[in-house]
């Protein structure tokens, strides 16, 4: 078994980090003017981060590509909400991309890609 690296793991946490905002997309203040469709999505994506968080974790190779597919789909939600997000949510939608678009580049280094090919 392969030890992870320090970005793997960085990448892990950010990636729980996130995922685990996603989740109570109904709950935030001035939800109601964001389309379901997005809000919905957001937990969708939240529970499947969640799942490439344990991959990551376990440095499954499952994991590398659900993240780098989790993390895309996350920044294209988020991005529509810089120019159009109302108040507050603004914040969230830039979080929302800046996150994810960090997450990407952690486990594409070559330390994390070296870890991901041997474990498999």
């Amino acid at each position: 078994m392969s030890t992870r690296p320090l970005p793997v793991t960085v990448a892990a946490i950010l990636m729980a980090l996130i995922s685990l905002a996603g989740l109570p997309g109904p709950l935030l203040p001035g939800s109601e003017d964001v389309p379901a469709v997005v809000i919905y999505g957001g937990m969708v994506l939240g529970v499947a981060g969640l799942v490439a968080t344990v991959g990551l974790w376990m440095l499954k190779k499952w994991g590398f590509w659900l993240t780098i597919v989790v993390s895309v789909l996350n920044i294209l939600s988020a991005a529509p909400g810089i120019a159009f997000a109302p108040g507050a949510l603004k914040a969230f939608a830039i979080v929302g991309v800046v996150v994810p678009a960090l997450i990407i580049v952690l486990v594409v280094l070559p330390t994390s890609r070296r870890a991901f090919a041997a474990s498999s």
